[in-house]
């Protein structure tokens, strides 16, 4: 009401003639320009900064992308910075932990996720040239110094606002180069975008158009709604003006107050030369209205996830239609896409960077950011059991680029809880995956495993074995976890030589090895094997053990002289009751 109040106050003013369709907002899209102030020796991203401002505010309001940019500051920064070292190198480690500490590493994966562009300050120590302090810099209050002749940007500006920089002055401060010698720098990392030097254009960029769209869309709708789901209105003007430049002043009037999507209207002015009409407001219905929001909405959402290289929205928690014959099959295979092709990405530049100014303090260490998703220890995929299912589908092998060994025992039944647990003090950030016993899950993480060291067991001992189980297990020359020794338990691996009085049921492979029966073949019993307890440690890390540094072959060969406090790593099968 307070809306046609305005327009007959202003029609009051003017006489009317003939009928303009007007718009009441239109869409100039947002650029990033290189700005340089007249008298300024720095570059902004737009005038007063602007263009940041624009990032910023399609990250605030469209739904979609600020799911997408939240989801994706989580996969890079994981679970924080990290990286292999040895016990030699734990005071480096300590330094960086210390320089790049998680509050200002999440603030930087921040910005840089938002950006891809990300700002902190380096702050030398009050005597030689080492690092002291590193302190995060939002990027959208950092800009540039002109470059020199060379390329080169000497310098970076900060204000805490460009836009009031009588309150907040420009302050300069010296660019970071390894080996500098000034006490506070500032070090900026930013990806390289084509036609732009200063500053990096989101990869993103593309669909920031269709996040202010679904802005737009919100606001309309919530507008749309308070205006009577009415589409607009006629506006006839009944007093016979007929001057061109009064009804151009009407138009312009009625534009400046109405404009934008909080009114949630378009205006048809009607002009016309009939003196005894008084002007009238006629509202237009839009029948369809819905289906014109839906299909916006459906068509901005898609492309962003489109300019994003979202390869399945389910990782973001927005189902799409795809191919795949599971959800679960569709998140694990998109998130691992969008790790590899975007995130690691994103992840290897910020790294590069933090490598880059540690060099100052001659730390050496490759950093990484651990992720979300523990890893899995790979394994040769399985195929799934049968009836006639070979024992070798139970066992896996250890990449050893990955791991090294460094410990190998027999296994001694009654110490082998005491040694799981002296492996997990070992780490105390483990994870236990969920393992069931019956099928062959080679490629699963064993509940004996933490981050950093893995439990294997070796079918170990006679080298020329006469029984077929025994045969089986020697030439496979697999690893197993514990769980897979259980799976085969379970099942009739090795029909014939199981308990009395019932020889052909499954049996308790990893305390009974190949068969516990006299046969009228073998009446003496033939089987000498037993188990191997391997562990495994992550190369690189460095943790101290108290691990004897035996190998698989020294274990066979000691093997013929069991242990005197434990008889049973080397139990007769034939002495089962």
């Amino acid at each position: 009401m307070r809306q046609i109040k305005q327009i007959c106050k202003i029609i009051k003013q003017i006489k009317m003639g003939d009928v303009r369709a007007i718009s009441l907002s239109s869409h100039i899209t947002e650029v990033f320009q290189e700005f340089k102030p007249s008298g300024k020796s720095y570059i902004l991203n737009g005038k007063n900064n602007a263009g940041y401002d624009y990032i910023i505010d399609r990250y605030k309001y469209s739904p979609t992308n600020s799911a997408i940019l939240d989801s994706y500051y989580s996969y890079i920064y994981g679970r924080g910075l990290t990286a292999n070292y040895t016990v030699n190198q734990a005071n480096q480690m300590a330094i960086i932990q210390k320089l790049f500490s998680k509050d200002n590493v999440k603030k930087i994966v921040k910005d840089f996720s938002l950006f891809h562009e990300a700002s902190f300050e380096i702050i030398l120590g009050k005597t030689g040239n080492e690092i002291a302090q590193i302190n995060h810099l939002p990027k959208n209050k950092v800009v540039p110094t002109e470059a020199n002749e060379y390329g080169e940007i000497s310098s970076y500006w900060y204000s805490y606002n460009w836009n009031d920089l009588r309150k907040y002055p420009a302050v300069e401060i010296p660019a970071f180069t390894q080996g500098t010698t000034e006490k506070k720098t500032i070090f900026v990392i930013k990806e390289y975008t084509i036609d732009d030097f200063y500053f990096a254009r989101p990869s993103y960029y593309s669909g920031l158009n269709y996040a202010e769209l679904e802005e737009q869309i919100s606001v309309y709708c919530i507008n749309h709604i308070k205006n009577g789901l009415s589409a607009g209105y006629i506006i006839n003007v009944n007093e016979g003006i007929t001057d061109d430049e009064v009804k151009d002043a009407f138009e312009r009037n009625v534009i400046k107050k109405f404009t934008g999507s909080q009114n949630a209207n378009k205006f048809i002015l009607s002009f016309n030369s009939n003196k005894e009409s008084a002007t009238t407001l006629e509202a237009v219905q839009v029948a369809d209205a819905h289906q014109q929001y839906q299909f916006l909405t459906e068509e901005a959402r898609k492309q962003l996830l489109t300019a994003h290289k979202v390869v399945s929205g389910a990782i973001l928690g927005i189902q799409t239609a795809t191919g795949f014959s599971s959800n679960a099959d569709e998140i694990e295979t998109a998130f691992n896409e969008t790790m590899l092709n975007v995130i690691k990405p994103l992840q290897d530049t910020l790294t590069d960077g933090f490598e880059y100014v540690l060099g100052q303090n001659n730390i050496t260490l490759q950093l990484y950011f651990e992720p979300l998703r523990p890893k899995i220890i790979q394994a040769p995929v399985v195929k799934m059991a049968s009836e006639k299912k070979k024992i070798e589908d139970y066992g896996s092998d250890i990449d050893l680029n990955v791991w090294e060994l460094v410990d190998c025992i027999p296994v001694d039944y009654e110490k082998e809880d005491e040694l799981d647990i002296e492996v997990l003090k070992l780490n105390n950030r483990y994870e236990f995956a969920n393992v069931s016993t019956g099928v062959a899950k080679t490629k699963s993480k064993s509940e004996q495993d933490t981050d950093l060291y893995i439990t294997r067991y070796r079918y170990s001992g006679n080298e020329s074995p006469e029984r077929e189980f025994c045969k089986k297990m020697m030439s496979a020359k697999k690893l197993y976890r514990k769980e897979d020794i259980e799976s085969m338990s379970n099942q009739n691996v090795n029909p014939g030589f199981g308990m009395r009085p019932n020889p052909n049921e499954p049996y308790n492979i990893f305390l009974w090895k190949g068969g516990g029966l006299l046969s009228d073949e073998f009446p003496n019993g033939t089987c000498r094997h037993f188990w191997v307890r391997e562990m495994y440690r992550k190369i690189g890390t460095g943790k101290n053990t108290a691990a004897t540094p035996s190998t698989p072959a020294q274990v066979r060969k000691a093997g013929e002289i069991p242990p005197t406090n434990n008889p049973k790593v080397y139990i007769a099968p034939h002495d089962m009751k």
